[in-house]
């Protein structure tokens, strides 16, 4: 049984606005921010800043005790959610009254409490649910490793390792299963925004065959070939992702036209594509590797291929940017990974014997690189 066709607007719950709309937007955004910086004294917005911790915390207990899936059945007390869950009705009111002034919960005109837009999307069933981001960044685990951000700022070095003993990706994947559902949860949400993002926004015509490099658990290629009824599609990622790509592939009624490869892009990809597609890869890894990466890729296209890089540049200034947010999250969580600039992309792909044919701008922020062989 396949599942019905998706949109980047069935995500997002709402229109998507068109990319230079969104980028107008959030300059405004970024501008009232600063300027509000500018009138408050200065030990006022060391506090505010300093009240990220609570904001990050709050929202993950409240994720944690399924306030929102509670709340989906209807609005309530805080007292009736405290016998509910066995706790303190008290520090639960004083908890939900703190998370309903950040705009992230609602209440009724007698004082109940109930879900609002933010909430009902962190809902377990929610069929665009952002719980696995609160659970990734509010996760004990995370906090554990953010501990030893300082050995990251004095040393370049990943304070996963330091705090774990592992390297990140070796620690969700291998170590730590909850810690692996809440972050690959979260990715397999994030890239298959951005891909239908990309659906939207990308001419297809001519492609007959795509290879999602590093596609995790068909997120991407399941839209995309539920888009496009005569593509073709590998998704090519490391074998224990095999059973749940294949999966998902399968309820979204392309099994028969998409298949997984198991691999390691570090060696080497599947050859033979007119379409390579990389969402979100390349900022998990420092230059020496991106390289690898990408020449793996060049070696593997067929004569007149093409490969959609997916990624967010940081932007020039000092305007605040989710890019500059992740950068430090690379930095942390891998110790090489990183975001760049747009220039700091076209020279690692110019490097390799790219050229940047177009970029196409998201209204997500994050930019399309099209590549071909220079």
């Amino acid at each position: 049984m396949s599942l019905s066709r998706v949109t980047a607007r069935d995500a997002l719950g709402m229109p998507v606005p068109p990319s230079w709309v969104a980028r107008s937007v959030n300059r405004v955004r970024d501008a009232l921010g600063l300027g509000r910086r500018k009138l408050a004294p200065p030990f006022i917005v060391t506090l505010e800043h300093l009240q990220g911790m609570i904001d990050t915390k709050a929202l993950a207990v409240a994720v944690e005790l399924e306030i929102p899936d509670r709340l989906q059945r209807g609005s309530a007390r805080a007292d009736e959610l405290a016998r509910d869950l066995g706790a303190d009705a008290d520090a639960l009111n004083r908890l939900l009254r703190f998370l309903v002034s950040r705009g992230l919960l609602g209440t009724t005109r007698d004082g109940r409490y109930r879900n609002n837009a933010v909430s009902d999307a962190l809902r377990r069933d929610h069929p665009w649910s952002a719980r696995n981001w609160v659970l990734f960044f509010g996760g004990d685990w995370h906090w554990k490793i953010w501990n030893e951000a300082k050995h990251s700022f004095l040393t370049g070095e990943s304070a996963a390792k330091a705090a774990t003993g592992h390297d990140f990706f070796e620690y969700v994947n291998e170590v730590d299963p909850r810690a692996g559902e809440a972050f690959n949860g979260a990715m397999t949400e994030g890239s298959r925004l951005q891909g239908l993002l990309v659906v939207d926004a990308y001419d297809f015509s001519g492609v007959t065959s795509v290879c999602d490099v590093g596609g995790g658990t068909g997120a991407v290629m399941g839209d995309l070939l539920a888009s496009h009824p005569g593509l073709r599609g590998v998704v090519f990622d490391l074998t224990q992702l095999a059973e749940p790509a294949r999966r998902h592939l399968a309820a979204c009624g392309v099994g028969d036209r998409g298949e997984f490869m198991a691999g390691d892009f570090f060696e080497s990809v599947p050859d033979g594509h007119d379409l390579y597609t990389l969402f979100a890869i390349v900022h998990d890894w420092d230059d020496e590797h991106c390289t690898t990466i990408l020449r793996n890729v060049r070696r593997a296209m067929a004569a007149g291929a093409r490969v959609l890089v997916t990624e967010m540049p940081v932007p020039e200034g000092p305007a605040p940017s989710f890019a500059k947010v992740m950068d430090l999250e690379m930095l942390i969580l891998t110790g090489s990974g990183r975001e760049r600039t747009s220039a700091e992309y076209e020279r690692l792909f110019t490097g390799v014997g790219f050229r940047v044919e177009r970029r196409i701008p998201l209204p997500s922020l994050f930019t399309v690189f099209e590549l071909a062989p220079a």
